[in-house]
Parts: structure tokens; C-alpha cells; sequence
């Protein structure tokens, strides 16, 4: 009678150890299944995400381009008033230049002609307003006039006897060599003229 009681009390003990008994812990090499026991209750913050390491990041607005920039940020500096270079006072005096005096040796009444050659000589105007940065004395005021040979065919004229107040042997040689750049259309005549020609350099407002 003793040993069945002994031998019930142990199968209770044995059968009470059985059901309270905790259950094993997944082994680490069993696979995952997603949405199963093993799975992750949350996934972890990423470290790129504003909202991880700064809560009111997301939630805060961003600033308009007339609202006050946030503590700790300078604001942008405003432009430049721009500066004008330009000064008060009358404008400078403009070097101009212009045709002095024309003589067309044995053909003084045809008029044509002499037109013709006032008109070839002051397309050099230019290259005259060039030749007279080269003078030695800046500013000053005065004609530069020579002789100019004209063969019966036209073309380039020979320059000769030289005349002017200017100084400046640069200035000087330049103007000779403008000269001689003229083209001439063959006289109507249908001889050689000799043309004297000068011009004057003068400052105006």
C-alpha cells in the first residue's frame, strides 16, 4: 500500500514539472520567418533619418524667405549698392579733324574732280585721328598738309613736301604713310595731277 502511494506522489511530481516547464529558446541557426515569433517587433532607426536623432526635425516647418533665419544660422548679406564711375562736370573736349585746304593743280575748275579727291583723302579720317596719338605734345592744336602726285592711271599717290606745326616725328611719318595709303581713280583729265591737300586737328565740345 506504501509503495503506491509512493509511486503516485512521484508520477504527480513528474507530471507537474512537465506542464509548468518553460519553453527552449530558438536556436540561433534556425531561419526567421517574417511575421512569425522571431521576427523583430520594430525595425531599428536608420542613422540617415532627421527624425531618428532629432524628433521635432520632422515636424518642424521650413523657413520662408521672409521669415527670420533660425538661432545660429547668418543671414545671407544683402548686395552692393553698385558705385557709378562717372563724374560730375562738363563733358571732356572730343579731338575732331577735318579737311583745311584742297588745291587740284591744272584742273582748279573742274569741280568734279576735286570732289572725287576730297572725298578719297577724308576717308583716311580715321586713320589721321590715329597718327595724332603719337605727337609729342598731348592736346595741342595745328594742321598737318602736304603734296600728293597722282599719275594719269590713279592709284597710290606719292607724298611729297611735308608741312605741319604738330611735333612729333612718329606723328609725322604716320600721316605721310596715310597719305600714301589713298587710292585715286584715274584723273578725268586723263593726265597726272598734283593735289595739296591739308587737314586740321582742333578740340570742341
Amino acid at each position: 500500500m506504501a509503495s503506491r502511494t509512493l509511486v503516485s506522489a512521484t508520477l504527480t511530481a513528474i507530471l507537474c514539472v512537465i506542464a509548468c516547464r518553460v519553453p527552449e529558446a530558438t536556436s540561433p541557426n534556425a531561419p526567421a520567418s517574417p511575421g512569425g515569433e522571431n521576427a523583430p517587433h520594430e525595425a531599428a532607426p536608420s542613422a540617415a533619418s532627421p527624425s531618428a536623432t532629432n524628433p521635432d526635425a520632422a515636424s518642424a516647418p521650413a523657413p520662408s524667405s521672409g521669415s527670420p533665419a533660425p538661432s545660429g544660422v547668418a543671414p545671407l548679406p544683402s548686395a552692393a549698392p553698385t558705385v557709378s564711375n562717372e563724374r560730375p562736370g562738363p563733358p571732356l573736349p572730343e579731338l575732331r579733324v577735318k579737311s583745311f585746304g584742297l588745291h587740284v593743280g591744272g584742273a582748279a575748275k573742274d569741280s568734279e574732280l576735286r570732289s572725287e579727291v576730297q572725298r578719297t583723302l577724308e576717308r583716311g579720317f580715321h586713320r589721321y585721328l590715329d597718327c595724332y596719338r603719337l605727337i609729342e605734345e598731348p592736346g595741342s592744336e595745328g594742321t598737318f598738309g602736304a603734296d600728293l602726285r597722282v599719275a594719269a592711271e590713279g592709284g597710290k599717290a606719292k607724298v611729297e613736301q611735308p608741312r605741319t606745326k604738330l611735333r612729333g616725328e612718329a606723328f609725322r611719318a604716320c600721316m605721310i604713310k596715310s597719305f600714301e595709303s589713298a587710292r585715286f581713280d584715274p584723273p578725268s583729265s586723263g593726265r597726272a595731277i598734283v593735289v595739296s591737300y591739308s587737314v586740321k586737328f582742333s578740340f570742341g565740345w
